[in-house]
C-alpha cells in the first residue's frame, strides 16, 4: 500500500443492489471483503433498486455525513431497466463525481457487471442485456476521456458468479468483485 495517511483513507460506495449485496449475506459482500482486506473504514451506501437519480439526490448528504477521502461509484443497471439512455446515466455519474470532487473525495467509477442469458425486454421495449453491454463500453470511454478512475467490476465475471436470475453477484462474484476493486484500488491506497 501506499504511503498515504491511513487515518485520513476513508470509503464511501455508493450504488445499487450490486453494491448493497442483494440476495446474498451483506457479509460476503464486495464492499465488506474489501473493508475486511484494507482494515479502512468502508461505509456501504447501496441500495437496492436505486437509480443514478436516486444516487445524484443523496450523494450531497452522504458526503457531509461520512466525510470520506473516496468515493466508488457503482450505478446505472436500474435506469437501463427502466429505459432511460446511457448518456442520461452517465451525466448523473458525472454530477456525482462533480460533487465528490467539491467535497475533496476521489472518484472512481465503477463498471458494473454484465449479465447472462438474460433474454428480458426492459420498460424501453429493448434487450436489457445488450443495454447493459452498451452501456459498459459508454461508460469506459467516460473514464478514459475524463481520465477517471475505474473499477471493471465485470472483469472474470461467468455465469456461474452470479444468482439464479443471472443479473445478481452470487458469493462467488462478490469476491470477484472484491478482486476486481482491490487490484485497482491497492494502487491508490
Amino acid at each position: 500500500m501506499k504511503e498515504l495517511s491511513l487515518n485520513k483513507t476513508k470509503v464511501l460506495c455508493i450504488g445499487d443492489s450490486l453494491t448493497e449485496a442483494y440476495g446474498i449475506n451483506s457479509e460476503n459482500g464486495w464492499v465488506n471483503l474489501l473493508q475486511q482486506e484494507l482494515h479502512l473504514p468502508i461505509v456501504n451506501a447501496g441500495i437496492s433498486g436505486d437509480t443514478t437519480f436516486g444516487m445524484l439526490a443523496r450523494t450531497e448528504k452522504l458526503l457531509l455525513a461520512h466525510k470520506p477521502s473516496h468515493l466508488i461509484i457503482l450505478g446505472g443497471t436500474n435506469d437501463l431497466w427502466f429505459g432511460l439512455v446511457a448518456e442520461s446515466i452517465i451525466s448523473n455519474i458525472h454530477a456525482i463525481s462533480r460533487q465528490a470532487k467539491y467535497y475533496d473525495a476521489e472518484c472512481i467509477i465503477g463498471i458494473p457487471t454484465q449479465t447472462f442469458g438474460i433474454k428480458e425486454i426492459n420498460f424501453a421495449n429493448q434487450n436489457y442485456s445488450k443495454q447493459i453491454l452498451s452501456f459498459q463500453k459508454k461508460l469506459i470511454a467516460y473514464c478514459k476521456s475524463y481520465e477517471k478512475i475505474n473499477i471493471d467490476f465485470s472483469r472474470g465475471m461467468q455465469p456461474e458468479h452470479f444468482l439464479e436470475d443471472k443479473l445478481h453477484p452470487n458469493e462467488l462474484g462478490q469476491k470477484m468483485m472484491f478482486r476486481n476493486a482491490l487490484q485497482v484500488l491497492k494502487d491508490i491506497f
